[in-house]
């Protein structure tokens, strides 16, 4: 097996556990899905396909229930936005893979964009290489505030994905007559133009009469202790920090990015796409086509738009205000 250490530079990703098997974090069993603070305006997304450039126009409100924000870790309250996302209908691999770092990773069918970034990091220094991750098998709670659907609201109001956006695909598998895992789901579009999947597919990636099974990442936790001192934060690897883990080429169905080449519903004579699973990293961290200038973030300056410093250490530690 091929062992690669985690593409340099790359941040951590804030987002509420989620297991096929169990509830997400912070959602028990049996719970009401929890309202957010305050009424919301009425989602608004518009897909248009035109002279081989897909645009999605929304003001990011979810089309399913959110979590409550105002919420613990989380002081932000869901604003309506104005985007408007950009890509090619023809996305051809670069040769390369692109970190995305603090940009949109992609965006729902919703409109709601994914960022699996975050500016945490040991000692509040990203330049450390230790990038403090929200999803933690560690964690005895949700980190940053995530909510069941595993989103967060930045300062300026953003509401967005990190993970496993659970509220969309059981809605999405409602309007189908279906379950979650009973068929492959187009829940969005990448950066770079290549669609984005749930993490079900097909048991052959390039045969669609196989079986439908739950997509595995190929990366793993690394063996053993990271370094302490002024050289890191010590302690067992464990998925605090991204750099906990690395990609064990053939582990798992998804390559680097979280990805394959394979026939899907929308695609039967084949496309490469992502997959957005359980484990990490949830959601690709690298693009494998040129990312579209539409999914660039305005930088606010230290801390984000708006955001302050959350404290670093060799732990979740108090849950710090999410910078994004």
């Amino acid at each position: 097996m091929r062992m690669m250490p985690l593409i340099p530079r790359l941040l951590a990703l804030p987002a509420a556990a989620f297991a096929a098997s169990a509830p997400p974090t912070g959602a028990p069993p049996g719970a009401p899905p929890a309202a957010s603070a305050g009424a919301l305006p009425a989602a608004s997304v518009t897909i248009d396909e035109k002279d081989g450039v897909r645009t999605i126009t929304s003001n990011g409100i979810p089309d399913h229930q959110p979590g409550r924000f105002p919420s613990r870790g989380n002081p932000n309250k869901i604003g309506a936005q104005r985007y408007v996302f950009r890509m090619t209908m023809t996305p051809t691999p670069s040769g390369r893979m692109t970190p995305h770092g603090h940009d949109w990773a992609g965006v729902a069918v919703n409109g709601v964009p994914f960022e699996p970034g975050t500016a945490e990091a040991w000692r509040n220094d990203p330049s450390t290489g230790w990038h403090i991750e929200g999803i933690q098998p560690a964690a005895r709670g949700p980190v940053l505030g995530m909510d069941a659907n595993n989103a967060h609201v930045q300062p300026n109001g953003a509401y967005h994905y990190h993970g496993v956006p659970t509220g969309l695909l059981a809605k999405r598998a409602a309007a189908a007559g279906t379950k979650v895992g009973q068929s492959m789901m187009l829940i969005g579009w990448a950066a770079d133009g290549f669609p984005i999947y749930d993490f079900h597919g097909y048991a052959k990636a390039d045969d669609a009469t196989s079986a439908i099974k739950e997509l595995h990442s190929s990366w793993r936790l690394r063996k053993g202790d990271r370094p302490g001192g002024d050289a890191g934060p010590g302690g067992t690897f464990d998925g605090t920090y991204t750099e906990d883990y690395e990609y064990v080429a053939g582990s798992g169905d998804l390559d680097e990015c979280n990805g394959r080449t394979g026939v899907t519903p929308e695609f039967p004579k084949g496309t490469y796409y992502y997959v957005v699973t359980a484990e990490f990293p949830f959601v690709t961290r690298a693009l494998k086509g040129e990312r579209d200038p539409s999914f660039t973030k305005p930088r606010g300056g230290p801390g984000g738009p708006g955001g302050r410093r959350g404290p670093g250490g060799r732990g979740p530690g108090p849950v710090p205000t999410p910078r994004t």
